[in-house]
């Protein structure tokens, strides 16, 4: 960030600018155009299941799901995330969110995304709705072809409160005045690490939390 604010305000992804989760629409269109075989798409649903059962460390089971995209040029996954977001994705962000993002940016703030997904979704969408920065996972390739591995660790769980914090000592602002807009349990570090967490559309575990911590709740119904 080039411009100074007074303070800024991190953004998750999946559940909370999007109702959606972008993965979901990305493998399902990957498989519509056969770009993703039917056995790999059957093997992410199914690690799909087991994380939201939670059975398995999460990190890893993440990393599991991007095997699918070893051997596939950058370019053409790029491609396909940015159609995607055109003509699927953008429909399901939260207008709850763009008024926070406007409020925010009205009393002279930065709103940042800061999300597990990689950069090939989170650059359409910084994009589209003039974020001013973006932490999120890179995936590795090597000549333009990607690996089906992260370059880095994962944007997630404690990696995301070490990115946040990280951010904010190089740029000069007090996460305690920050605020981060999350959904899920696995956010709550970075959550904790924040002066005003925003719970969105909480699951279950983090509502919990946040109404024992009077945290904010926005658009607050279960799953």
């Amino acid at each position: 960030m080039h411009k100074s604010y007074k303070y800024i305000a991190f953004y998750d992804l999946d559940h909370t600018i999007f109702v959606v989760n972008s993965a979901t629409k990305i493998v399902e269109e990957a498989r519509r155009r056969g770009i993703m075989s039917e056995k790999q798409y059957r093997h992410a649903v199914y690690l799909s299941f087991i994380y939201k059962l939670g059975l398995g460390e999460p990190a890893k089971m993440i990393n599991r799901m991007l095997s699918w995209l070893k051997g596939l040029t950058e370019e053409s996954i790029k491609q396909l995330c940015s159609e995607v977001f055109k003509h699927s994705l953008v429909e399901t962000i939260r207008p709850e969110i763009l008024m926070a993002m406007e409020e925010h940016r009205a009393n002279n703030a930065a709103n940042v995304l800061l999300s597990s997904a990689s950069s090939l979704i989170c650059e359409p969408v910084s994009k589209r709705l003039n974020i001013d920065a973006v932490i999120c996972t890179l995936l590795e390739k090597a000549g333009g072809i990607l690996t089906g591995n992260t370059e880095g660790k994962l944007v997630y769980g404690m990696e995301k409160k070490n990115r946040l914090l990280s951010y904010c000592k190089a740029n000069g602002y007090n996460p305690e005045e920050a605020y981060y807009y999350g959904d899920s349990i696995t956010d709550v570090h970075v959550m904790r690490a924040v002066g005003h967490p925003v719970a969105v559309s909480p699951d279950k575990k983090l509502l919990k939390i946040a109404t024992r911590l009077a945290w904010q709740v926005m658009a607050e119904k279960s799953r």
